[in-house]
This record gives structure tokens, sequence and C-alpha cells, in this order.
């Protein structure tokens, strides 16, 4: 009986071992969530603050201010370290943010850098406000967020067109450029929004393009004149601003 009774104890001391692991995995694992979903929810916000910028521009139509443009950068990159992963989505606003900066300056017509800025140095050095004057800088950023955005997600047709207008508006057009354009099509090739900025992109970085890449621009550019009166309007004046004007006349318009 006593032989019993030790083992017994044994037992139920095993068994309290067991629980009080179970109950620490379990505490360790709600801490873990509770953390997992802080981080979630506060990139979230970031990122919500950074699209509340770049959709108040895109209302205005106006380049943003400096000061403007420094908190919408910081949110943004809040919102990619704050992220427990990589997050293409969050990327591809950084990107957007770089874009929407300087807008309206002439592109730059000189060859891209053959290197890249790091992405990481995006996230640990901010142009901010002081920073924010420098045309090129906030472009050839855009190109870097846009690529980081399209490794991270690269089979959305959307990212892979605005890292082609990033690219067309930060250098001189590249073969690059003409293969971004033709996976964008690839990957999207009834999607208004990416028909859209192929034909832009195309028709303005022409001159550099090959035969395969401007056909498909020309394609691109049919189907934008079909989707409204203001999508041929603005192919017309594409047409005008680039000297392509009888080309669109006699291929694109029915």
């Amino acid at each position: 009986m006593a032989e019993t009774a030790r083992r017994g104890g044994q037992g139920r001391r095993r068994a309290g071992a067991v629980q009080r692991a179970l109950a620490t995995l379990l505490i360790a694992g709600g801490v873990g969530l509770a953390l997992l979903g802080g981080l979630l929810c506060l990139s979230a916000l970031n990122a919500e603050q950074a699209e509340r910028f770049i959709r108040d521009w895109s209302t205005v139509g106006a380049e943003p201010d400096a000061e403007a443009f420094a908190i919408a950068e910081a949110a943004a990159i809040r919102s990619i370290r704050l992220h427990p992963g990589p997050s293409g989505r969050h990327w591809d606003r950084l990107g957007r943010v770089y874009d929407w900066a300087h807008w309206r300056a002439p592109f730059n017509r000189q060859p891209l850098p053959a290197t890249r800025i790091p992405p990481e140095r995006l996230l640990e050095q901010p142009l901010g406000e002081r920073g924010a004057a420098a045309v090129q800088a906030t472009r050839l950023r855009a190109v870097s967020a846009h690529e980081q955005a399209v490794s991270l997600r690269p089979l959305w047709p959307y990212g892979v067109s605005r890292l082609a207008f990033a690219r067309l508006r930060a250098g001189r057009p590249d073969d690059e450029l003409a293969r971004l354009l033709r996976e964008a099509y690839r990957l999207g090739p009834w999607r208004p929004a990416v028909n859209r900025r192929i034909t832009e992109v195309g028709l303005r970085a022409w001159a550099r393009l090959d035969y395969e890449t401007r056909d498909i621009v020309l394609e691109n550019a049919r189907r934008t004149v079909r989707y409204s009166r203001a999508d041929e309007r603005h192919v017309r004046e594409l047409g005008e601003a680039t000297g392509r004007a009888l080309m669109i006349e006699t291929l694109v318009l029915p």
C-alpha cells in the first residue's frame, strides 16, 4: 500500500507539472497574440493616417507642402516598421507618398542610377521637412519603395504599373521600363487603372520602346478610350502632349 501511495503521489506531481507547463504556454501564447494584435492595430492606424493625406492630395490635385509630406512619410514608415512581417501594401503606400511629392515637376531625363536606394535607408533616414524640397530624392525613393512592394506582391498589376510610372518620372526610359509595361499588361490586361497607366507611361516613353511594347501600349490605349468620354479625352490630350496625336487618331480612336 505504501508503494501504491508513493506512485500515486508521483503521478499527481507529474500531472500538476504538466498542467503548470500548459498554463505557462497558454499565458505566453495569449501575451504573444495580444502583442501581435497591438502591433497590427498600430500599423493600421499609421497606415490610415498616411492614406488620408494621399486621398486629400488626390482630391485637391495639389502638391503637398513640406509639413504634410513629412507627416505622411513618417506615418507610412511607422506602418511598415510596426507591421509584424513584410507588407507589400504598406511599401506601396510609402511609394505613393513619394509619388505625390513634386508630381507637377518635369520628368528627369538623365539615366537612373545603377544602384537603387536600399529600402532600409528609407526607413532609417526619412527625408522629413528638410528633404521634402529635393525633387529627385523623392522620385528615387518612390522607385525604391515601389520595387520593394513589387518584390513582396509580384502578381499585383497595380504595383507593377506604379513602379513603371515611378521609373519614368525618375529617369530616362530604358529596357526595364518596357519590361514592366509588358508585365503589368500580362497581370492585368482588362483592369481599367492598369490600362490607363500603361497608356500614359507608354506614350510618354514611346521613342525608347521596342515594337512589341509599342503594340501593347496601343492596345491599352484602345481599351482605355472605350471606358468613358473622359478617358477618350485624356488619351487625346496625351497624344497631343507627346506629339502622337496623328497616331492616336489613326490607330487608337474608333
